[in-house]
């Protein structure tokens, strides 16, 4: 979310200094692992429509600025039982938004698409969002911070930010032993929000997840071509998403897996990110019951984080009332698909204190007490 802020800053002929304690294209946070599921028959709410509507034109002029190919629309399949609230939320969406969808029977889908069949789930009905797809973040995030640079933007990656604070309109940065001066702050710190914004603290926990790689058995079935990305409710625990494979697959090639949720709490300065053979095992499994022909063996896994507020659904809003400092957190495991149209909002903030995007929903004052 910072380095789309700094993109969309610099476009606006802004003067910007980015400062990350990591190095840009990092694995330390939740901005990484290949390829994050992009879509937008949203069953987590339908007020995010017009936004992913917004971040999609913004990730058209990414890649077009780029020359760079970011996005994948191989589509996304969803599958649950007769009642599932993730079906009935994406056929919201949809219809609230005249999104197009693909009501498919269990034997439609596993006829179309060869990997499903003989799933194993309590699978009543798949609905397929042929305009998804998945995104590279990776990618992506080098993609903005390159453009930016050539606008101008300076950044300091690698440089730990110390504190902060805000007095007479002047906010004073204090990182890698340099106090900057501005007269606007933006704060996408991601699991690490909670050490600069106090109130952050109880709005946020941090859980750890796996992803792995697996090789298909059959590798022709899960391609680009042949596999949508899919999302499918399991009865034994949380749901169970993939990517297929593509020619462009960075790191670990093969099918990317992992669970939407779970996940055991974690500081992110103290994160395991040893990946067991226990869960390289409950991969395989739960892959072998979803989606049998991309079934195989797992030939590498790796750790990020969600970082996730109460309800599920991120905070973008102001800091300070004393100062233009703002803030975008806790995306929780769905928000990489929103970088571009949330780096746009911060921008508008920052720029004059207000946006027209419809973010209202975000502000925090929903976990007000009382």
């Amino acid at each position: 979310m910072g380095m789309a802020a700094a993109w969309c800053l610099a476009s606006r002929g802004a003067r910007v200094l980015g400062i990350d304690r990591h190095q840009l294209g990092h694995d330390r946070g939740s901005s990484h692992g290949g390829s994050r599921i992009v879509r937008q028959a949203y069953f987590e709410r339908a007020d995010y429509v017009p936004l992913l509507r917004r971040a999609d034109e913004l990730w058209r002029e990414i890649e077009l600025a780029s020359l760079t190919r970011l996005v994948h629309r191989c589509g996304v399949i969803y599958g649950g039982p007769n009642g599932s609230a993730v079906l009935a939320g994406v056929k919201a969406s949809a219809q609230a938004y005249g999104i197009a969808l693909e009501r498919l029977t269990v034997a439609q889908a596993s006829s179309r698409f060869s990997a499903l069949e003989g799933c194993l789930e309590r699978v009543d009905e798949f609905v397929l969002e042929p305009n998804a797809g998945f995104v590279r973040p990776e990618r992506a995030i080098l993609a903005m911070a390159e453009n930016a640079q050539w606008r101008g933007a300076h950044m300091r990656p690698g440089v730990r930010v110390d504190s902060w604070r805000a007095r007479d309109g002047i906010i004073e940065v204090n990182a890698g032993g340099c106090t900057e001066v501005t007269q606007s702050l933006i704060l996408t710190q991601g699991a690490w929000v909670g050490e600069f914004i106090a109130e952050a603290q109880s709005m946020v926990t941090n859980t750890r997840q796996v992803m792995a790689w697996v090789t298909p058995r059959t590798p022709t079935l899960c391609d680009e071509h042949s596999l949508p990305a899919f999302f499918i409710e399991r009865e034994s625990g949380v749901p169970i998403y993939g990517v297929p494979t593509a020619t462009d697959q960075p790191g670990p090639l093969g099918v990317k897996i992992g669970f939407h949720g779970g996940g055991q709490p974690c500081h992110p300065d103290a994160l395991d990110r040893t990946v067991t053979s226990e869960e390289r095992e409950a991969f395989a499994r739960a892959l072998e019951r979803a989606v049998p022909g991309a079934a195989g063996s797992v030939s590498a896994a790796a750790v990020c984080m969600y970082s996730s507020t109460p309800d599920d659904h991120f905070v973008v809003d102001r800091v300070s009332t004393q100062a233009r400092v703002f803030s975008a957190f806790g995306m929780g495991g769905h928000g990489f698909k929103f970088a571009p149209v949330i780096g746009s909002a911060l921008a508008d903030l920052a720029l004059v204190g207000r946006t027209s995007l419809p973010i209202g929903f975000l502000r925090k004052n929903r976990f007000a007490r009382g």
